[in-house]
This record gives C-alpha cells, structure tokens and sequence, in this order.
C-alpha cells in the first residue's frame, strides 16, 4: 500500500548517486521513495565515470598508496582504484552542484542504499531535536570506528565522530567549500576523507536508530563481491523494536 506523499522532514534536496549501467538500481530508489511516501525535489544523479588512462595518472598516486596499505598488492588494485576514484568524483560533483544551486544542505545517496520503513517518523523527531542546534553533517546510516567520538545528544542524535560508509549522509552548506577544496588532495576514499579528516573538525551526528543500509544480495562496484546478510542479534531486535515504537507515529 502507497503511503500519502509527504516532504522530508527538515532538508529539500536529495540527490542519489547512479550509474548509467545500473538504471535497475534507480528503479529500486524509486521504488523504495514511493513504498516511504516521500515526495520533494529527489535527483538521480549520473555517476562519473574513470577514463580508460586514470589508473596511470600521477596525481592518483596517493590514493594507489592507500589502497596498498590497507587491501595489499593484488590483481584487483586497478579496478579498485577505478571505482573509488569514481566514487569519490561523484560525490564531489552532487557537493558541487549543491553549492552551484544554493542548496542550504544534501541528503547524498547511493543507490545501494535501503532506508528503514520508519524513517520518516524518526526524521521528524530529529528535525524537532535540531531546532536551535548548529551541525554540519548528519549521517542516516554508518559504521562506527573506535577512537572517534560518541556521546548521547538526544533521543534521536548521537554525536559522533570517525563515521565510515557514504551511502546516506546530509552535508550543511557550510562544508561544502572545505570539502571541494580538501577531498581530492587527501589520497583517500570519500567516506576515509569523511571520517579522518573532517569529522574530528566538525559536528557531525548519527541518526538514533539507524536508517539507512547497503543493500545486502547486490554487488559492490567498488568491492566487487556481493554483500552477504550478517546477522547481528542485538541489531535485529534493536530493528523489531524501532518498527513497533515508530509505526505508531
């Protein structure tokens, strides 16, 4: 059953990130915004793709350097170094866009992304618990790494900081200068930039339950494995719970 349309709670734009070769995946996002309910200005966003040559280009030496350090030598590294660079290009480009239009802030998605069927409830309590609030970046969706920051801000807000994973996050108008000018420099993946670099500079927060999740059964473009189902106990009955208590607003 289609929910009444309604507006996202608190932001306008969102803009989901796509590859021309994967207009199933942009199916899915449609399809998933129609089962939520959501209307507004939503944007499929073309993905950038490599040039054949970029694997050799000497200013993505860093960024080669990186993915040595953490995966090791392998034959996968060019293809690898592809899809990150890639991925990283498309996010600068919907953060460019949004500077370019004005936008006050963008809700940025990939299109692996799934969005829990109580999202909506859970960002119209954030909206309220933000009101007065300042904050640059609100992630939907993420994983944690140790030695960042965590503390409890509200019911539905935690602080955080060292947030890896880029599939859902909102970027404030403010950063959008700061990222532009630093990502591409960093040599690291979009979310690693995030996550070591900005994140400890910046109020960033995660949203209380987590809403957002890479699709499971699909094929990473980066990874290039299918992401198999891991159940968590803890998590599954942390999901029960949170699709009883915000059904019934």
């Amino acid at each position: 059953m289609v929910r009444q349309s309604a507006i996202w709670p608190f932001f306008d734009h969102v803009c989901v990130i796509n590859l021309d070769s994967r207009p199933d995946r942009w199916q899915a996002m449609q399809s998933q915004f129609e089962r939520l309910g959501v209307a507004g200005n939503i944007q499929r966003f073309a993905a950038v793709r490599p040039p054949a040559d970029i694997v050799d280009r000497p200013e993505l030496a860093p960024l080669r350097a990186f993915l040595l350090k953490v995966d090791g030598e392998s034959e996968h590294l060019p293809a690898k170094l592809r899809a990150t660079w890639g991925c990283t290009q498309s996010h600068l480009e919907v953060i460019r866009l949004a500077q370019a239009s004005g936008w006050p802030q963008v809700l940025v998605l990939e299109d692996d992304c799934e969005l829990e069927p109580y999202s909506l409830p859970v960002l119209r309590r954030v909206a309220r618990q933000l009101e007065g609030q300042s904050w640059d970046m609100i992630y939907l969706g993420g994983t944690y790494k140790k030695g960042g920051r965590f503390r409890r801000h509200s019911a539905n807000l935690d602080e955080v900081g060292r947030i890896r994973l880029a599939h859902a996050y909102l970027v404030h108008e403010r950063l959008y200068g700061r990222i532009l000018a630093e990502a591409e420099r960093a040599g690291l993946p979009i979310d690693w930039y995030y996550s070591e670099r900005l994140q400890p500079q910046v109020r960033s927060f995660m949203v209380r339950p987590v809403l957002a999740y890479q699709r499971l059964h699909d094929m990473s473009d980066i990874e290039a494995v299918v992401r198999q189902p891991e159940f968590k106990t803890r998590r599954e009955l942390r999901r029960i719970w949170s699709r009883i208590r915000y059904s019934m607003f």
